[in-house]
Parts: structure tokens; C-alpha cells; sequence
């Protein structure tokens, strides 16, 4: 009983035994957002970039430090300030004798400090600020991965798709070949054909189902591909319905997707980011020449003993601490001349990824037209070669064409097959491009 449970658990978890599930492309979408360890590394990203806006935040509230300090000393000014905080000075403490050489005494010093900060060269408003643009940049990050898992979790199933197509038509070339081999061998039974035909025809078979081997290989390399891209293991099995990829009829014009490029790249507002933090710096750099004030209140206690057993006495003081800036040593200059530098090195920065994304779009644009264009042709190809097959088939069973006419007439089909898939994929994965680069990608552009 026990080695009929064990194997069919077996049975159930071994990968060989597992059900494939059927991917679509809206599946793919949800598994490669869901899944992919880059999506969860930028997503912690975004919670740390919250927490520093809360920690940002906390610069703006009181500060509140406790203080325990312990002495023991015969220094005369120490003694005498000590039992002076003690509130426990007497009449014969002023003898000369006792001022000047006073016994070992102790003091237990417990301080309770608040601090509120109220300007401080504008570090706690220019921090916040900082923490906010940290923040979006981190979002935009996260969606910027989230974009290019899609692109490459769409791209890795095209190219599954293709691979898979590609086996078919070469499935279609083997049982073709083996069609013809049978028809020379019917040909050289009746002494119709020679036997270099039937040599010719089965080395001719042999060649398409090679083809169709490594056409196999590159599916299950294409299988394992898409698996990384959706962050899955490598082994997973799919089943790949007979979906329809089709790109719209209409394409919307470049100066559409170039608008939709400056609105939606998320790689592009990070880069705005880092020009805004650059400005920042440069008002922090501004802000070094200006006053700091703070308000301090402390309470303190100071007791020979800190068990109660000797004498104690309590205080209080409120400051109000202003300080400015007159000089040091040339660094608040020199701090400013660095992050007026930087900010002009990042707009030249931001001005030329800007040319970058409108040439990424405009590039995108142009090889989705020339792939439509090459879908045309290569449809018109396949047409003509279908009907020169058509043709030189009827010819060769009436022996008024060589086998290698023939066979030469189904190459051309099977080439023209063949790049008419890749016309087609190429036009869809340019589509896909497009949509990436212009920044719609996952949603309707």
C-alpha cells in the first residue's frame, strides 16, 4: 500500500508527469508581474524610499535624549560646583581649607534634553524634499522595470511562438519529402525512375528532417528562455494555444508615439529626478550661508546618591541656540561651486536622453513599417511558390520535370514559409518595441 502512495505522489510531482498549463499573453503579462525577482527587488526599493520619507519627516519633531552621568573627583571647582547642583552647600563649606583640598566627593548626574529644531541652514526641509523626489525616482524605477520584464517576457513568447511555427512548417516539409520519396519509389518499382532519384529523394528526406530537428532544439531553448524571463524554473511546461498576435491595421502617427514617449517613459522621469535632486543641492549649498536656530529645554537632576540615601537637588534650563555661518575655510563655497557644476551636468545629461528616446521611438516607428512592408512581400512570395510547387508536381508525376526540379520547387516553398513567419514575428516583435519605447507597454497606447 505504501509504495502505491509513493508512486503516485511520484507520478504527480515529477515534472515529466505535470500538466502543461496554457500560456497566453495575458497570462504572460500576470506571471512576469507576479513572479520575476526584479519586480520584487524594485518594490523593496519603493519601501525603503518611504521609509526615508518618514525618517525625513522625523527631523522636523522634537528630539528627546536622556543623560546619566557619574563623577567622583577631589577637584576644589568640581566639588564646589557638585554640592552646589546637589543644592547641598553649607556655611562651613567656605573654609579655606575645605575649598582647598575638599575629600573625594561623588555626583550622579541625570539630564532629560529636548531639543526642537527650527532652522537649520535648511537641512531638515531640503532632506524632505529630497526623501519625496527619492521616492517618485524609486516608483518610477519600479515601473520602469515592470516595462522591461513585459517587453522581455513578451518578446521570449514571440519568439516561442515562432519557434513553435517554424516546427510546423518543417513538420510540413518532412511529411511532404516522404510523400515524394514514396511517389519515386511507385516510379522506380514501375522502372519509371532511375535509382539516383530514389538515392536523391530519401537524402533529400534525410536533410528535412534535420532541418526539423534542430528547428525542435531551438523550441525547447526558446521554452527555457521564456521561463527565465518570467522568473520561473527552467523546466516549467507550457501549452501553447493557437492564439492570434495581430498588430492593429492602423498605426498611429510618430508625432503620436513621440508624445507618448515624453509621457510615459518612466526611465525619463528618473532622469528628471536626478536633475531635481541636483537642484536641491544646489539650494542646500545656498542655504550653508545662512543662521542655524534651535530651541533646548533640559531638565536636570544631580544627588550624591542615585538610591536616595544622600543629598539631591533639581533644575531647569530653556536656551534658545543661534549660530552663523562666517566662515569655514572656503567650504561652503566650494560645496556651492560643485552642486551649481552638477546640476548643469545633469540637464546636459537630461536634454540628450531626451534626443536618445525620441531617436529609440522614431527607429522603433520606421522597423515596424518596413516589417509590415516585408509581410507583404513575403506573403506574395509563399503564394508564388505554392503554385510553382502546384505545377511542378503535376509535371513530375506526368515525368516532364526532373526530381530536382521538384525538389528544388519545395525548398523555395519551405524558404518562403519560413521568412514569411519571420516577416510576420518581426512585425509584431517591432509593434512590441514600439509599445516598449514609447512607454506603453503592458496598456493600450
Amino acid at each position: 500500500m505504501k509504495k502505491g502512495l509513493w508512486l503516485l505522489l511520484w507520478l504527480c510531482f515529477w515534472p515529466g508527469f505535470l500538466k502543461a498549463e496554457t500560456l497566453t499573453l495575458s497570462k504572460i503579462y500576470e506571471l512576469a508581474l507576479s513572479r520575476h525577482p526584479l519586480i520584487r527587488a524594485a518594490e523593496a526599493e519603493v519601501e525603503a524610499a518611504r521609509a526615508g520619507v518618514r525618517e525625513a519627516k522625523g527631523a522636523f519633531l522634537p528630539q528627546i535624549d536622556l543623560r546619566e552621568l557619574y563623577a567622583r573627583t577631589d577637584s576644589p571647582p568640581q566639588v564646589f560646583s557638585y554640592k552646589l547642583a546637589q543644592k547641598n552647600f553649607k556655611p562651613e563649606d567656605f573654609l579655606i581649607d575645605r575649598l582647598n583640598h575638599p575629600t573625594d566627593y561623588s555626583n550622579w548626574k541625570t539630564q532629560l534634553v529636548i531639543t526642537q529644531p527650527i532652522f537649520n541652514q535648511g537641512r531638515e526641509i531640503i532632506g524632505y524634499r529630497k526623501a519625496m523626489v527619492a521616492l517618485s525616482q524609486a516608483e518610477d524605477y519600479l515601473q520602469a522595470v515592470r516595462h522591461r520584464v513585459l517587453f522581455e517576457a513578451e518578446s521570449a513568447y514571440l519568439r516561442l511562438r515562432l519557434a513553435q511555427e517554424r516546427v510546423a512548417v518543417l513538420e510540413e516539409a518532412v511529411r511532404t519529402a516522404r510523400e515524394n520519396l514514396r511517389v519515386v519509389e511507385r516510379r522506380y518499382a514501375a522502372g519509371q525512375a532511375l535509382k539516383s532519384d530514389l538515392l536523391e529523394a530519401q537524402v533529400f528526406l534525410s536533410r528535412q528532417e534535420k532541418d526539423l530537428e534542430s528547428a525542435r532544439h531551438e523550441l525547447e531553448v526558446a521554452a527555457s528562455a521564456l521561463n527565465l524571463a518570467l522568473g520561473l524554473p527552467l523546466d516549467t511546461r507550457w501549452e501553447i494555444p493557437e492564439e492570434a498576435i495581430q498588430v492593429p491595421k492602423e498605426i498611429k502617427s510618430l508625432e503620436n508615439w513621440l508624445t507618448l514617449a515624453r509621457q510615459n517613459r518612466p526611465d525619463l522621469r528618473i532622469i528628471k529626478h536626478r536633475k531635481r535632486l541636483s537642484e536641491l543641492d544646489l539650494k542646500e549649498a545656498r542655504y550653508r550661508f545662512l543662521p542655524s536656530l534651535n530651541l533646548k529645554g533640559i531638565y536636570e537632576k544631580n544627588s550624591e546618591d542615585p538610591l536616595g540615601g544622600g543629598a539631591d537637588g533639581e533644575a531647569y534650563i530653556f536656551l534658545a541656540e543661534l549660530n552663523f555661518n562666517l566662515f569655514k575655510g572656503f567650504q561652503d563655497k566650494a560645496r556651492l561651486a560643485k552642486a551649481r557644476a552638477r546640476l548643469l551636468s545633469e540637464k546636459e545629461k537630461l536634454r540628450q536622453y531626451q534626443r536618445e528616446v525620441e531617436h529609440q521611438v522614431r527607429e522603433a516607428y520606421s522597423r515596424l513599417l518596413t516589417a509590415r512592408r516585408e509581410v507583404m512581400v513575403t506573403e506574395k512570395a509563399v503564394a508564388r511558390a505554392e503554385e510553382g510547387l502546384r505545377i511542378i508536381r503535376k509535371r513530375y508525376e506526368a515525368g516532364l520535370s526532373l526530381l530536382v526540379e521538384l525538389q528544388d520547387a519545395e525548398t523555395a516553398l519551405k524558404r518562403a514559409r519560413l521568412l514569411h513567419l519571420e516577416a510576420l514575428y518581426g512585425e509584431r516583435q517591432a509593434f512590441s518595441r514600439l509599445r516598449y519605447v514609447s512607454g506603453t507597454i503592458g496598456g493600450t497606447p
